[in-house]
């Protein structure tokens, strides 16, 4: 495990992990996990939103512990939550953010049939496949009361508006009600006439409020949480990977199949496209800050660096000392 610091050009090696089968980031924590276990890394950077502002913070970059879960893994947090799901198993946790911080992974709740659980403030929002409904939990993970029907609960993030959960037919938004009242709980559907499969696994640049996901292999769709609507992107080849920048010039950055990255903009169909980067698409893990997408290629031992406003250029290709089977940018 190393952390590589992008302006001063130098690399930190880390405590080992076991060998990572998934990933998943938050913006400053990295979980990966094997079959058995997952582990917390503290990627030490991570900035916090204020809307109107932004603050920035740095800690000491450390593996902070593990958790006896394995298989796919999702985390999402809140200023004071960190919440991990694994949708193989239904189990999912709450953890308090300040601990994993000074490096305690303290457990705050455990949540049961949650393939998805997402901080909404004090609160919890789980996507329950065992009853086919989004819940409202307190921070101890019992139910509020507050829920809604959706059906086989897949995918969710937290977007500036609140936190969506993916359902078959479209997705649950819960936002917090600005008056302290009970949170809200909305469904978007899906377009009437969609034929593309749904959307299960959501990327954004953080906290945004329009956020991509593939539609199986025949392109990619977008959720704008602010305006309730969703769209369909067709592509001629399929997508491995999709994340919506939602920037003033409405970019979209995607893998293909053929290891290309391509990028979208101004709600166009026709994206620019960089050369083959990667040979192995399935292995390659792309990431995207307000200017930059990242792209670890594991085979070559490197990440590329794209500029994705000015026509997809490869800014710089970056040697690194590990091989990057997994790849977070964290401080973001």
């Amino acid at each position: 495990m190393a952390v590589h610091d992008l302006l001063a050009a130098e690399t930190e090696s880390l405590d080992d992990v076991p060998a990572p089968e998934h990933a998943a980031t938050d913006g400053r924590f990295l979980a990966t996990s094997d079959g058995e276990r997952t582990t917390i890394v503290d990627g030490g950077s991570w900035t916090v939103d204020h809307g109107d502002h932004t603050h920035y913070y740095d800690a000491t970059a450390r593996v902070v512990g593990a958790l006896d879960s394995g298989g796919p893994v999702s985390i999402a947090s809140s200023e004071s939550t960190t919440t991990l799901a694994w949708p193989e198993s239904g189990r999912a946790v709450a953890l308090d953010r300040d601990a994993l911080g000074q490096g305690e992974v303290r457990e705050t709740a455990t949540v049961d049939h949650a393939g998805v659980l997402l901080p909404l403030g004090a609160l919890l929002v789980s996507g329950d496949g065992a009853g086919d409904r989004v819940r409202v939990l307190d921070a101890e993970g019992e139910p509020t009361g507050v829920d809604t029907a959706c059906s086989d609960p897949a995918g969710g993030i937290v977007t500036r508006v609140g936190a969506v959960v993916g359902c078959a037919d479209g997705a649950v938004l819960v936002t917090e009600d600005p008056d302290g009242g009970d949170p809200v709980v909305e469904t978007i559907a899906a377009p009437a006439d969609a034929t593309a499969p749904r959307a299960t696994d959501f990327a954004n640049r953080t906290g945004r409020p329009t956020v991509a996901a593939l539609a199986g292999d025949t392109g990619y769709w977008l959720l704008d949480t602010r305006e309730r609507t969703w769209q369909h992107v067709p592509t001629d080849r399929p997508l491995r990977e999709v994340v919506a920048v939602d920037d003033a010039d409405e970019h979209v950055v995607a893998l293909d199949a053929d290891g290309r990255v391509l990028v979208w903009s101004d709600g166009g169909s026709a994206p620019v496209a960089t050369e083959p980067l990667v040979t192995a698409a399935a292995g390659a893990t792309l990431q995207l800050d307000a200017q930059r997408a990242y792209l670890a290629d594991p085979e070559g031992s490197v990440v590329h660096e794209i500029d994705f406003a000015d026509d997809a250029r490869v800014a710089r290709s970056i040697d690194v000392p590990v091989r990057p089977d997994v790849l977070a940018e964290v401080g973001r």
